[in-house]
């Protein structure tokens, strides 16, 4: 059900906020004051690559446009009062991400890697009518991008034009939300063997399955039911449909617990955001309640498996982390008003601040990082202070 090589016991922590608070107070403080100008933030040694080269470090999901967001979102809720302006250089970044990375259309438009994520960061800071005629092209170039996933593909940008559209409530970016998810609808197919519904991603040079919440299903499914509001009742209820028949036909089950698969055709069972139970959770646990017993049984039972799993070894971030795993049980939480799944969440938060310390006291520097570093862990904090359930970038921006 999981690899316990990739866990390690929770540390024995009764929960208390005034370390969260002295943590996201430290990350902050630390992350505006090692911002350079022309290098932006340090990279880790664990986000370099194998050949010690500095990955890019400048789009959303583990670059500087995420970092900005994240300092930005952290001051709008109240969590810290500590601000910088970073409206230049929120201007520089996509053209030279998109140089770093030697992107070529339609990845460059992408949400988590291209110019999408960062400028709709930048369009939230310094908005203007340019920046959003920007996005909005950006989007509607992407939404055949074959990849069909949330990283590269339309079901990530299609999430910018709904929050553009909450943002500005402008019928356009409405019109471009609903195109998109009728698209990503239509390029559904049936897993031979299964009886149920997913999509082929091409990716990376081949053809996958994927069922978790950055390259596949769930991330897929989570950016249609996010926007149910602005689709008609009917292909919100064969979203959810699809949705539940194709996480039971999936599941790995044994007596109480859960987990899924990376791909539809198996592979090693995995316990964290990007593969796995937390994922599903995170991205499913929308859907609405009510009428599926053996959806809320299966969620439950992924939430249970992740407890018995344990923290992630790789350190508190959101993609790989206990950070991630962590809002899976703040999402179960708000799903069934269970107060234990608050209470695992936040035994989880201490467990993470723990990491942090020990990952920062051993490289000499914090990991400047959304979804790998610590600035995820920031927000996750604040969640547990509060008990909400609100991933970065993908429930709030």
């Amino acid at each position: 059900m999981y690899q316990p090589a990739r866990h390690e016991p929770l540390i024995e922590a009764e929960w208390n906020q005034e370390p969260a608070r002295a943590a996201i107070d430290w990350i902050v403080s630390d992350t505006h004051e090692r911002f350079d100008p022309q290098t932006l933030w340090p990279i880790h040694p664990l986000d370099k690559f194998s050949d010690n080269r500095s990955p890019p470090c400048r789009m959303l999901y583990f670059g500087a446009a995420g970092v900005i967001w994240a300092l930005s979102y952290l001051n709008r809720v109240g969590a810290t009062e500590v601000t910088h302006d970073y409206t230049t250089t929120l201007a520089e970044l996509a053209p030279e991400n998109r140089a770093d990375l030697n992107l070529s259309e339609p990845n460059s438009f992408s949400y988590l890697m291209g110019n999408v994520g960062i400028q709709l960061v930048q369009w939230q800071i310094d908005p203007s009518a340019e920046l959003a005629d920007a996005i909005y092209q950006a989007v509607e170039r992407n939404s055949e991008n074959p990849a069909r996933e949330f990283m590269w593909g339309a079901p990530g940008t299609m999430l910018a034009a709904l929050f553009m559209y909450e943002f500005t409530q402008e019928q356009r970016w409405k019109e471009l939300y609903a195109r998109n998810a009728a698209h990503i609808l239509r390029e559904m197919v049936k897993v031979s063997g299964l009886d149920c519904y997913t999509w082929a991603q091409d990716l990376y040079g081949q053809t996958s399955f994927y069922l978790g919440a950055v390259h596949g299903f769930a991330a897929n499914v989570f950016s249609i039911i996010k926007g149910r509001e602005l689709l008609d009742p009917e292909t919100v209820a064969l979203v959810a449909s699809l949705a539940a028949n194709t996480v039971a036909k999936t599941a790995t089950v044994e007596g109480d617990y859960a987990n899924w698969p990376p791909d539809v055709r198996g592979g090693n069972l995995l316990v964290q955001h990007c593969h796995g139970a937390p994922g599903m959770i995170n991205c499913l646990a929308d859907l609405p309640t009510g009428g599926n017993d053996i959806l809320e049984n299966l969620l439950i039972k992924g939430g249970e498996l992740i407890w018995k799993a344990g923290p992630l070894v790789k350190g508190s971030n959101l993609c790989h982390g206990s950070a991630g795993n962590g809002y899976a049980f703040l999402k179960l939480y708000r799903r069934t008003s269970d107060a234990k799944w608050l209470e695992r969440a936040r035994a989880f938060a201490m467990h993470a601040i723990a990491q942090w310390e020990i990952h920062t006291k051993r490289y000499g520097q914090m990991r400047y990082s959304l979804w790998t570093g610590d600035l995820g862990l920031a927000v996750y904090l604040w969640d547990c202070i509060g008990g909400e359930a609100k991933f970065p970038t993908m429930d709030v921006f």
